[in-house]
């Protein structure tokens, strides 16, 4: 007996007539099909030979090609009857007139209708064979001299290898835009390399994870102990772990993850042997660690070796001090706001050492130490200094706070999308005596070694941030392991100045940092930190909703939709992300309609989650999604207008409430952080203490007291695998 999927399984030939819609990227198009003698639709026996209309992956495609479709009849609830296309391959016409406009169909270049008639006057049902045979049989046809029956011979056999190739690609399980983007990177070879090796294609195919190599390697029938799965899944785990943070991994992780999966020790063994020798992966032998052998991505550890050698290229430098003592004091005495030890000894540090690190919490001064700092050096005559933050958000802020030009890192580098690569590096340096890079606390490993590479011997640099903040989102943890190196000169700012000394969101991020439980202003009062413990998830998720629309703009004068930032530490849950999204642009943009583009509708706040060097727009900057077309979001970001299509969705989010992490170098006037103990697996110190100081003039904590102890009391820091310390110390 044959079981349902079988019995549903049909094959459908024919030529098509329409082209209904296609899009070339996903692969999905609706076409009219002139069905082939013997096909059809059983329920409408009237139909066979008839015409169907087809949907699926299975663009590109024009008029007049012929197509062998595999897939089942549905219903499609506004279209009516339809063949679903499960995939397809081009096929070859049974007809003289099918064959004719086959091949005149705009598919094989230099073949439009009229030559198409010719042929296959000419040569009948053998004018494919003819086509294939060489240019010499195309030369016996009138009109056809050697050039162009070269040209005919040569442009059919491409189009045919790339028919044949695009539809076992298909048959492997990959959509239309992902088989033609393989095509396109190995052309008629493809076939082989990837029944050789499913998984080099995540190496080489944006878009195609782990999973999809994985189920390919079954459909070939590639054993899962063995050595080519064993490599596929050690890239695979590298790579996850560096988007968890992880610059390099033990053996003894890797090792003991794939023994899960059933692989014997040898098959690891031998994986890792190939990956190494093939320069896939990157090995380092430590007899002193716990692990005695580390494995990298090689542009991971390219930039981690990097770093540390550009560091000590720089600390190696020797130069006087930029400013005497006269001069600092005199900038000391022109200050609105006197330097305590801490802050002085940091501006002297920053005068006088190659390279060096200013760290301290909210309220410490760290602003006014860059600001006296800048004001020496303005009247010591230092001629260029650069200002730069690893995002937009924070460039604006410190171009604020120091009256003085700041950029974008990326911009300083000067990155060229044709190369994917900065301008400045070792052999192109900047032109800067001075470089002070602020909030190098989202500071990740590779940014951090472009920073450096880039950085002349004759330049001084100075790291400003908070050591005590989640580290970036990118891997590694630079600003933790360069604060940890004894090596490394740096300062940490001790003192809440009197500026900040009564301001409640201060004190609050102190006692966190210091383990106490942070008590909160009275309710009612004027004070600026606030906590409020509803009973459940439900009546915190309304509270969140009165607070953002209701309560703070009436009390504070601010604008919901630009003032007011809501933080939560995961997507899922009544009170995660996603949730908070969907309730808050329902209040707060509740006449905008719902679109292909959901979660997307005009009006709503957005954030980019991805760096975009072609667009210049990276991780955590926000904006406002101003249209939607019928195939493109429009968003304002920094006052520029920018395009995502339907597959670039992924790269931006909705932005009414953002991830803790997504927060980092942002500010806003006012804060409303969710964390209860349905986030109990995210709560640790550092992630509350970041998220409340995101709030310039206001903080609300929404949570209940298991979750504030749980949260204050986890010191424990998120395990990130990384040998920088190591290799500064």
């Amino acid at each position: 007996m044959e079981d349902k999927e079988s019995v549903q399984h049909v094959t459908l030939e024919g030529q098509v007539q329409a082209v209904l819609f296609q899009n070339e990227e996903s692969g999905f198009a609706v076409a009219s099909l002139e069905l082939a003698a013997g096909y059809g639709d059983d329920e409408n026996p009237s139909q066979w030979g008839g015409y169907a209309t087809v949907a699926g992956e299975f663009a590109p495609v024009a008029i007049g090609t012929y197509l062998r479709l595999h897939g089942k009849w549905g219903n499609h609830p506004r279209f009516g009857r339809q063949f679903q296309v499960g995939w397809s391959e081009h096929a070859t016409p049974t007809t003289l007139e099918g064959l004719e406009k086959y091949l005149g169909s705009g598919v094989f270049p230099g073949i439009g209708k009229a030559m198409a008639k010719k042929l296959v006057r000419h040569f009948g049902d053998k004018t494919l064979d003819a086509l294939e045979a060489g240019p010499r049989k195309l030369q016996k046809v009138s009109g056809i001299g050697p050039k162009k029956a070269a040209d005919l011979y040569q442009a059919f056999g491409e189009s045919r290898d790339r028919h044949r190739v695009m539809a076992e690609l298909r048959g492997f399980g990959l959509n239309a835009g992902q088989a033609n983007l393989i095509y396109e990177e190995w052309g008629p070879a493809a076939i082989e390399k990837v029944k050789k090796d499913p998984y080099a294609l995540i190496e080489n195919l944006r878009g195609l994870g782990f999973k999809t190599a994985d189920a390919m390697a079954m459909k070939l029938g590639i054993p899962e102990d063995s050595v080519v799965r064993g490599r596929g899944v050690i890239r695979h785990l590298l790579t996850e772990g560096s988007r968890e943070g992880h610059v390099c991994l033990p053996e003894t992780q890797i090792e003991q993850k794939l023994l899960s999966l059933g692989m014997a020790k040898e098959t690891i063994s031998q994986a890792l042997v190939d990956l190494v020798a093939e320069e896939r992966v990157c090995c380092e032998e430590t007899p002193s660690d716990d692990s005695p052998r580390w494995f990298y991505l090689p542009a991971l550890y390219e930039a981690e070796v990097g770093l540390s050698a550009h560091i000590t290229r720089i600390l190696n430098q020797s130069s006087p001090p930029l400013a005497d003592a006269s001069t600092l004091e005199a900038a000391i005495q022109r200050s609105a706001w006197p330097p305590d030890d801490t802050q002085k000894r940091a501006v002297q540090m920053a005068l006088q050492e190659p390279f060096s690190i200013v760290t301290g919490g909210p309220g410490t001064g760290k602003t006014t130490t860059l600001r006296l700092l800048l004001d020496v050096m303005e009247a010591a005559g230092t001629k260029k200094v650069c200002l730069a933050s690893p995002t937009g958000r924070a460039a604006k802020r410190l171009q604020e706070a120091t009256g003085r030009k700041a950029s974008t890192l990326h911009r300083l580098l000067g990155w060229e999308p044709g190369n994917h690569a900065f301008k400045h590096h070792e052999d192109e340096p900047l032109e800067a005596d001075f470089l002070v890079v602020d909030e190098v606390s989202m500071l990740d490993l590779p940014l951090a070694h472009a920073v450096l590479r880039a950085v002349p011997d004759s330049c001084r640099v100075l790291f400003v941030g908070d050591a005590d903040q989640l580290p970036s989102v990118g891997p590694g943890k630079v600003l933790r392991d360069l604060v940890s190196s004894p090596n490394i000169p740096s300062v940490r700012l001790a003192h809440v100045h009197r500026q900040a000394a009564g301001s409640g969101i201060s004190q609050a991020a102190h006692e966190i940092l210091e383990g106490q439980v942070p008590k909160g202003c009275p309710q009612g009062s004027d004070g600026d930190f606030f906590i409020v413990t509803p009973p459940d998830a439900d009546a915190a998720a309304e509270m969140v909703e009165k607070l953002v629309c209701d309560r703070i703009p009436t009390k504070y004068g601010l604008d919901p939709m630009k003032d007011i930032l809501v933080l939560s530490p995961m997507y899922k849950g009544v009170l995660g992300v996603d949730a908070l999204n969907e309730k808050l642009g329902q209040r707060m943009n509740p006449d905008s309609k719902a679109t292909w583009a959901a979660p997307f509708r005009q009006g709503d706040r957005m954030m980019v989650v991805k760096n975009d060097y072609d667009r210049e727009v990276f991780n955590g900057d926000t904006g406002v999604v101003r249209k939607i077309t019928d195939d493109q979001v429009l968003v304002e970001v920094d006052n520029r207008m920018l395009a995502y299509g339907p597959d670039e969705l992924k790269s931006i989010l909705p932005a009414y409430c953002v991830t803790v992490h997504r927060s980092q170098g942002s500010e806003s006037r006012a804060v409303v952080v969710v964390a209860t103990t349905s986030h109990w697996i995210m709560l640790r110190r550092n992630l509350l203490y970041t998220a409340i100081t995101r709030g310039k003039e206001l903080v609300v904590v929404v949570t209940d007291q298991n979750a504030l102890r749980c949260a204050v009391g986890n010191s424990e820091e998120n395990l990130r695998f990384g040998r920088l310390a190591q290799r500064l110390s």
